[in-house]
């Protein structure tokens, strides 16, 4: 059971994405459209099929946030704030919310913070997005950590100087609807 400091933690995070995006919303453009889109789901259960497997089966995760796109099947950002157990798992998850969606998820951001008063409270920042690299047997959608346990809090608590989480409009959305609506 996620605990306060847990719920609050994702709150300020949900709230500082919300706050880039009324910023966007403002605007008269396709991208202030788009925008108007895109809206916050907290932990709501997320189900991608099973390659290989019967239609009726599927695999179900629950993130900690996640930002849908009102036309889109799949959320476009999905956010896990780690912490003891769930840290070790963190890679495997973005890797798995990736490649489940086939690319329908376009950004898993990771936070990992410390909530013991005895340890460092230190947090820090990983994304997660997905590749298309070139093979022999053809083209490979591969996961790759853009950043990777990047400090925003030192030991002690305090902010660093990181330039903090860095999402673009387009992973709001799966790569054809963000063409269709928004272009290039």
């Amino acid at each position: 059971m996620p605990t306060g400091i847990h719920e609050l933690f994702i709150d300020g995070v949900e709230d500082a994405i919300r706050s880039q995006l009324k910023v966007i919303r403002s605007g008269s453009g396709k991208e202030a459209r788009f925008a108007r889109k895109v809206r916050p789901a907290r932990s709501t259960e997320i189900e991608f099929p099973v390659e290989n497997a019967s239609s009726s089966r599927k695999s179900r995760y629950e993130p900690d946030a996640s930002f849908w796109h009102d036309d889109a099947e799949y959320p476009g950002v999905i956010i896990e704030v780690a912490y003891s157990q769930k840290r070790k798992r963190l890679a495997r998850l973005a890797e798995d919310y990736l490649l489940d969606s086939d690319a329908n998820v376009r950004a898993v951001v990771g936070l990992d913070i410390e909530y013991s008063k005895n340890e460092s409270r230190k947090a820090t920042l990983s994304v997660w997005r997905t590749q298309v690299f070139q093979t022999t047997d053809g083209d490979e959608l591969r996961v790759v950590q853009e950043v990777a346990d990047e400090p925003f809090r030192d030991d002690q608590g305090n902010p660093t100087d990181h330039l903090g989480m860095q999402l673009h409009l387009s992973d709001f959305a799966h790569k054809g609807l963000v063409q269709d609506e928004v272009g290039d």
